[in-house]
């Protein structure tokens, strides 16, 4: 039976959060309407979510081999950066520019981390699907991110 949904929710979990604890200020408008690559990268980021979330659900997570354990490694450390970008903007009065600010030397954390994290789970569940949609996920949502956080002016 299939229990790769673990991976899709350990992910969104805090997202949960934020939708109830949104930021205490209102994000800057944008100084230019979304056209050109910026408009194609915020559709690949949307198809790059949908993905990384929907497919986990269709396989199992073993945990058999040298390789699985070093992925798995490799996604509890990338979810720990994650949950602790996370868990920095909670605890520091939801301020908008912590979701993009730099932490322990890693710009855009919370942008560079689940795609660290659903590449590593691609290569854990074996699956090429995921490697695809992680990757679309990661050409879009790491430069938005650091577009956002330039800004922001961080």
């Amino acid at each position: 039976m299939p229990n790769g949904w673990i991976i899709a929710l350990a992910a969104m979990f805090p997202n949960v959060f934020w939708m109830v604890f949104p930021p205490r200020e209102t994000p800057p408008p944008d100084e230019e309407p979304s056209t050109g690559p910026t408009k194609l990268l915020k559709i690949l980021e949307q198809i790059g979510r949908m993905g990384v979330f929907v497919v986990p659900f269709f396989y199992r997570i073993n945990i058999s081999g040298t390789g699985e354990r070093i992925c798995a490694g490799i996604m509890l450390l990338a979810l720990a950066v994650y949950y602790a970008g996370w868990a920095r903007y909670f605890l520091r009065g939801r301020e908008y520019a912590l979701l993009y600010k730099a932490m322990l030397n890693i710009p855009v954390p919370l942008a560079i981390s689940p795609v660290v994290y659903f590449g590593a789970a691609s290569l854990l569940l074996h699956s090429p699907i995921l490697a695809i949609v992680a990757i679309l996920l990661g050409v879009s949502h790491i430069p938005l991110g650091y577009q956002q956080a330039k800004r922001l002016g961080l």
